[in-house]
């Protein structure tokens, strides 16, 4: 029996708590985050059942020392991260399963901070097939890159505005401006 399992899980970007549920329900069943890559494949060690929570969060403050040891001193271990989501982990504690984020205006904060993450992600296409053109500049290349770039900008066009706008209700939601 092999010591790892990979498992492909898609998760959104608004869909954090789903993600904490998840891999909770996975380290229960003695399967322990290892690593997640970008492609949504999911790296876990086989162990013992263990009741362990887990955080997701796409920070800046992941990257500062102080920030990192700050959470180490309160319990949690960075599990894995990619591509600047972090998850952390720890144990739960008489049943109590801490949170990072208590209140809703930090819960909003690190949502406009994904937001702004995939609009900025978003602009470079804009302005490339928009602005500069790039219909006329299409005819001047291969059929195979041009099938693999519609594709790629298809899919594109089509994750993006949905990321976008369910990351915008959510904070809009955290805000109070919608019903959550």
């Amino acid at each position: 029996m092999s010591t790892t399992v990979r498992i492909f899980k898609l998760f959104w970007a608004h869909q954090d708590e789903q993600q904490e549920d998840w891999l909770r329900s996975m380290a229960q069943q003695g399967l322990h985050l290892l690593k997640v890559n970008p492609f949504c494949f999911w790296t876990f060690r086989r162990g013992e059942p263990a009741d362990v929570v887990y955080r997701v969060d796409f920070p800046n403050a992941s990257h500062d020392p102080a920030f990192r040891q700050l959470m180490q001193d309160a319990g949690w271990t960075l599990a894995a991260k990619t591509v600047g989501w972090h998850y952390w982990r720890t144990p739960v504690v008489r049943g109590k399963a801490p949170a990072l984020f208590t209140d809703n205006a930090s819960k909003a904060n690190k949502f406009r901070q994904r937001l702004a993450t995939f609009v900025a992600a978003a602009m470079p296409v804009f302005v490339t097939f928009f602005l500069l053109d790039m219909p006329g500049k299409l005819d001047q290349l291969s059929m195979p890159f041009l099938v693999a770039y519609c594709g790629a900008l298809a899919v594109f066009l089509l994750i993006m505005p949905y990321t976008i706008l369910r990351l915008w209700l959510r904070v809009r939601a955290l805000n109070g401006s919608l019903p959550a």
